[in-house]
């Protein structure tokens, strides 16, 4: 008898195209509407799971409340620029950023009440280098650390486990982790570029000393290089870890041609590592994972990795 399929959900809106960055930002409306048009070529048996607006005492699982503050003033005072750094921000981003954190939230209760397996949430703007009290690198709340913490305090879980395959280091979500031991926080990035964090070196710190996992890759590297130290590091570390939720923070600036990135992985690395991060969650957490869009700015890549991402999680 054949293993029975899993369901795997997607989460994708034209609302998160109100978040107007400007015509020549790399993290566009234009690359979301790519993306949308890809994953609405899946066939129906990837349900689409609605989203919702998180409560701003959600956020605050995350954040400190005075950064919501900013974000909400700077916004309503018509900025093009979160002031806490390089963000770029419209009139709706405010209640934009509260979606794409809503979808998250309503992604988990669904893996949680066992209507589907996993979900991919297509959400913008990113999350992972919006630390606790600073929004930067393209992002303003951090959706993915928000999810964590909301899965400990709804759902009661112990130990949540991150990985994170966007280019970039996630400095924010390791910042909001590192002194946690509750919660595993992998990164696998491109050495030596923004934010200029996450070497690996870090470990974390105090009662969180060994739930960073930070591998920095070489420039130009393709992605057996990212395979190979995945199973010689986040294989035993999340075998160590025993999570009981996997959240993944899914770029896929990482991809050849990027124009931002400078690795070298092809969907089918993509496609390897979702087939590596499911068998850790089959193993460990009852199959439940949710994953979220981050990076990527080649739109035609960007859909190509993604849709790659999604057809693995089955």
């Amino acid at each position: 008898m054949s293993e029975p399929r899993r369901k795997v959900g997607i989460h994708y809106d034209a609302k998160y195209e109100k978040h107007d960055t400007g015509p020549s930002h790399p993290e566009s409306a234009n690359r979301y509407r790519v993306l949308s048009s890809a994953l609405e070529e899946l066939p129906d048996d990837f349900p689409r799971i609605p989203g919702r607006r998180a409560a701003v005492a959600e956020v605050l699982l995350a954040h400190e409340a005075y950064y919501h503050d900013v974000v909400y003033q700077d916004v309503e005072s018509f900025a093009d620029q979160l002031r806490t750094g390089d963000t770029a921000i419209c009139e709706e981003s405010y209640d934009v950023a509260l979606e794409a954190s809503g979808a998250m939230l309503a992604a988990v209760d669904a893996v949680m009440r066992g209507e589907v397996s996993s979900v991919f949430c297509a959400v913008r703007p990113p999350g992972h280098h919006a630390t606790a009290t600073r929004g930067m690198g393209f992002c303003i709340f951090n959706h993915v650390a928000i999810a964590a913490r909301y899965l400990q305090k709804k759902h009661g879980l112990k130990r949540i486990a991150i990985i994170d395959w966007d280019v970039h280091h996630g400095n924010g979500t390791e910042a909001i982790f590192i002194s946690d031991p509750s919660v595993l926080y992998i990164s696998l990035h491109e050495n030596g570029i923004y934010p200029f964090t996450g070497p690996a070196t870090e470990r974390g710190h105090g009662a969180g000393e060994g739930t960073t996992l930070n591998i920095p890759l070489p420039s130009n590297s393709e992605g057996d290089v990212a395979l190979k130290e995945w199973d010689a590091q986040i294989t035993p570390a999340i075998d160590a870890f025993k999570p009981e939720f996997l959240l993944i923070s899914a770029g896929f600036d990482a991809r050849v041609d990027d124009p931002i990135g400078g690795l070298r992985w092809s969907d089918e690395t993509f496609a390897a590592m979702t087939r590596r991060a499911l068998a850790h969650a089959e193993k460990w957490c009852g199959g439940k994972i949710v994953s979220m869009l981050e990076g990527g700015y080649n739109p035609a890549g960007l859909a190509s990795a993604a849709v790659a991402h999604v057809k693995a999680l089955v």
